[in-house]
């Protein structure tokens, strides 16, 4: 078992490799473009954008050209998470592209013949051209390695054809900066618009306030039904979009491995542990028969793995200890060199003394605190505890004074030769000056030279693939016999397995909650699966699952069950606020008198600096109806009862102070203008794309 293993852990890194490579020359670009897909079958459509239907082959020709560039920039091929981060790019390239060309076209923006050439090789190169073709030496953009490409690949026609859809690729990219240019140009802001800012932003409210929390009201004495969270929903259904998704639950059979497994890994180890010993090059040694990490390592004292820290004072250079389980590895560790060096490494701890001044006075009186703190310690008073109330270093006086492991140097120099020339642990015996202070040192650690070269064989202990076989017949079997939710639970429960759930997946999600990356669960979800279908067993990378589809939420308004908690609590606080405003509007007197009528949850406030341009009022949270409020009263006057994020208020205006007038607003007018001008490209943007209404299919390919 043990040489099977081997030959799968660790041949495994060179014959997988070459498998790859081969695959990878063969047949990797027929399944990246689609012509002799697997994927392929007679529903070839990938999505909808903007009423323009769109094929998995037009897809793939998009992903093709990141391919070929993530390729040429990184000298290999994507592995599959980068695959599909290039998919994702691919499709979010289309969208923009398919999407505002309408919107282009109305507006009459190109990009001519003669501006993509001096985008790729004139005066205003493409910053995307120009972050591929940098120079290794200095950093920059490098026009003559682009020429230079550009000659060999006109070279070919192929060259030629791959070079013209790459040039095409940015065409998209100008023309959305035309647009945003265009937009920009046409974005403007009033001198009405600027005074009001600067009113808005400067005018001053001072107002008085009773805030009654809707915890004043208990929530079991507010009962709300399924036909008022449904309305409610309704009423907000802005607020309340979602997008399509399905859930599931599901039973998971991990895969660990076994005693027997980890057995095997020790006796492999076991069995080439004197070789390990009598290897002339314990650095290759330890790479070829490890399974990564840094298998030769140099260390000092307190770097030191703990298992052989602890085996010091057996063992000598040449000396191969173990098998050890470390984490989840089988290691063997060999003492390849020992030297010492000039670079050592020790362990302090110190009471800081600082003076008030530099004056001669206050450093006597700082140097005669220091030695009473000296002579107490030196005496038996807890050194910890001392640090903790004397120690002005406050960064390790909370830690007792503690300052680690530190190496020669690291420390101002008297703190540093005190330390580095105790040849035994205590406390020194005399008070250390530097520019920080006066120290109290304590040397827990004697300074240690000793430099320790280490090899290091470690094995992960992973299941064998009995205990994978194991597994998967528990999961085969349960699968098999499982064709409907019913018969999932039931079986679940006879077997005594844990049913779990993961809500709101999406159609292109990798990931879902708690079972990690799982992206053939989410193509079968969406794919294959209707309420109530069992899936296959999904072999994933610790475990196998099985799962069945148990909801659906469509797109457009989010099903109750999903947003029920945060509904619930929205509803119950509109009920409170009635309630707490109906007993607010039966009391009267001054806000003090009327927060004492109320009760102990009433409570008074003052705010002297309230702006119109304020969301939130302190205590109340979010409060934009009350703020507006406050600028429609009279001094003196009190408002009605105004419901806020966090309760109700009662509001008095004691008095505004209006911004001072001023003779310019132009500044003001340029802030709005810039503001104004960030924000309209993102809202053009998400306005084109809402009404492109998109339908992305690709979960029916990947």
């Amino acid at each position: 078992m043990a040489l099977i293993n081997t030959l799968r852990e660790k041949g495994g890194k060179f014959i997988i490799g070459f498998i790859a490579i081969a695959i990878g020359s063969f047949v990797l670009t027929d399944l990246l473009t689609g012509k002799n897909s697997i994927l392929a079958g007679n529903d070839r459509n990938i999505g909808e954008i903007a009423g323009e239907t769109i094929t998995y082959d037009q897809f793939q020709q998009r992903v093709d050209v990141l391919v070929k560039n993530y390729a040429s920039n990184f000298g290999r091929n994507p592995g599959a998470d980068e695959l599909a981060s290039l998919r994702n790019q691919a499709w979010m390239l289309l969208v923009a592209e398919k999407s505002f060309q309408k919107e282009y076209d109305a507006l009459g923006i190109t990009v001519s013949p003669e501006e993509l050439v001096d985008m790729v090789q004139g005066k205003n190169i493409s910053p995307d051209i120009q972050r591929i073709f940098v120079d290794k030496a200095t950093g920059q953009f490098s026009k003559e390695q682009l020429l230079q490409t550009l000659s060999q690949l006109n070279a070919t026609p192929q060259g030629r054809a791959q070079w013209k859809q790459f040039e095409e690729s940015l065409i998209p990219a100008r023309k959305r900066v035309k647009l945003d240019f265009m937009l920009s140009k046409s974005t403007f802001v009033t001198d009405a618009e600027a005074e009001r800012e600067y009113m808005d932003q400067n005018t001053v409210a001072e107002i008085q306030y009773v805030h009654v929390p809707y915890y004043a009201i208990n929530d079991s004495s507010v009962s709300v039904t399924d036909d008022e969270l449904n309305t409610y929903l309704r009423n907000h259904a802005d607020d309340y979009q979602a997008d399509w998704s399905r859930s599931i639950e599901y039973v998971s059979f991990p895969i660990i491995a076994s005693a027997e497994d980890s057995l095997g890994y020790r006796d492999e180890l076991r069995d080439i542990k004197e070789d390990f010993a009598q290897a002339k090059n314990d650095s290759l040694f330890a790479s070829i028969n490890s399974d990564g990490g840094d298998t030769y390592k140099d260390y000092t004292i307190n770097t030191l793995p703990d298992l052989l820290a602890s085996n010091l004072n057996i063992i000598k250079k040449g000396t191969v200890i173990g098998p050890y389980i470390d984490n989840n590895n089988y290691v063997l560790y060999k003492l390849s060199d020992e030297y010492e060096d000039t670079v050592g490494v020790a362990r302090a701890r110190h009471i800081l003394i600082k003076w008030d001044s530099d004056s001669e006075a206050d450093k006597a009186k700082a140097r005669t605190e220091a030695n009473a703190v000296l002579r107490s310690v030196m005496n038996g008073v807890d050194f910890a505890e001392t640090a903790k109330e004397k120690s002005k270093d406050g960064g390790s006086a909370i830690n007792g004074g503690d300052l680690g492991w530190f190496s020669t140097g690291q420390m101002v120099p008297p703190f540093n030769d005190a330390v580095f020339g105790a040849t035994k642990k205590g406390i020194v015996p005399k008070v250390i000056e530097s520019q920080f202070g006066y120290h109290i040192i304590e040397v827990t650690e004697v300074p240690s030279f000793t430099h320790y070269k280490v090899a290091t064989v470690g094995i992960e202990i992973t299941p064998s693939d009995k205990t994978r076989d194991i597994a998967f017949r528990k999961a085969d079997l349960f699968a098999g016999t499982t064709n409907n939710y019913e018969e999932f639970k039931a079986n679940a429960e006879k077997e005594g397995y844990a049913i779990l759930e993961a809500s709101s997946i999406k159609p292109n999600d990798d990931n879902i909650p708690r079972i990690g990356k799982a992206r053939q669960i989410v193509t079968w979800l969406f794919k294959d699966a209707s309420e109530g279908t069992v899936s296959p067993v999904n072999e994933l990378d610790d475990k196998y699952v099985v799962a069945v589809m148990t909801d659906e939420q469509e797109e457009g308004l989010s099903d109750l069950e999903l947003v029920r908690l945060e509904v619930t609590q929205k509803v119950k606080n509109e009920k409170k606020a009635a309630l707490i405003s109906n007993k607010l509007k039966t009391l009267s007197g001054t806000l003090e008198e009327i927060a004492n009528a109320y009760g102990n949850d009433a409570s008074v406030y003052s705010a002297s600096d309230l702006k119109l341009s304020a969301t939130t009022i302190t205590h109340a949270g979010k409060a934009p109806e009350a703020i507006g409020t406050v600028f429609s009263l009279k001094e003196g006057e009190v408002s009605r009862p105004v419901a806020t994020d966090n309760g109700v208020v009662l509001v008095k205006l004691e008095s505004i102070t209006p911004a001072a007038e001023i003779a310019d607003y132009s500044l003001h007018a340029g802030n709005l203008l810039r503001n104004r001008e960030s924000r309209a490209s993102y809202y053009l943007g998400k306005l084109i794309e809402d009404k492109a209404e998109v339908k992305d299919e690709r979960y029916k390919f990947f």
